[in-house]
């Protein structure tokens, strides 16, 4: 019920919205700038840089996470082949000592896994920094009233997107960064 109220109120407040947007003198027009944050991140150099970073270091954690699967199935097949030789209480502490082992080991990969995510989270910041200032910047030179992020936006004219020049001047100011796993407090 309450959707649908919203919903109507939106519809509403979008045509008044724009009844007094085209009533308004054309000497009062303001410019306004359309900027594509995901975008500027995925398209920099730096941005690149960052992904190929976390790419191959996640590769890294996967590939050790494989090894370790392969490794445990060899001790499990083991202990199938050994159990008719073992006691039975030998036999539980060996499979007690491997259940911890995993447990441990894999608590150590999601560990490694969100260190590395906290460090591209870091770098990202980095880059996000640069983009903001490349952004004022260009928003000053255009004389933009108002910057949008593109997705909150449903239509606009593709000069108003100024993505590609905060892109090309983030590239000039930052052409990478460097991702370091960060330790994270649990």
């Amino acid at each position: 019920m309450m959707t649908i109220f919203n919903r109507k109120f939106s519809l509403v407040f979008a045509a008044l919205l724009a009844f007094a947007l085209t009533s308004l003198p054309a000497a009062a027009e303001q410019v306004v700038v359309v900027f594509d944050v995901n975008a500027a991140l995925a398209q920099s150099k730096a941005g690149k840089s960052m992904a190929s970073q976390l790419e191959s270091q996640m590769k890294v954690v996967n590939d050790d996470a494989q090894k370790f699967d392969a490794r445990m199935a060899g001790e499990v097949e083991k202990l199938k082949e050994q159990r008719a030789l073992m006691a039975a209480d030998a036999l539980q502490g060996k499979v007690e000592e491997l259940r911890l082992e995993e447990l441990q080991t894999k608590q150590e990969f999601g560990k490694r896994q969100r260190a590395i995510q906290a460090g591209g989270q870091k770098a990202g910041q980095e880059i996000l920094k640069v983009a903001l200032e490349e952004l004022a910047a260009i928003a000053e030179q255009r004389n933009a009233a108002l910057v949008v992020r593109r997705d909150a936006v449903f239509i606009s004219s593709p000069g108003l997107d100024v993505t590609k020049d905060v892109v090309s001047a983030i590239d000039k100011k930052l052409s990478s960064v460097k991702v370091k796993p960060i330790e994270v407090k649990e």
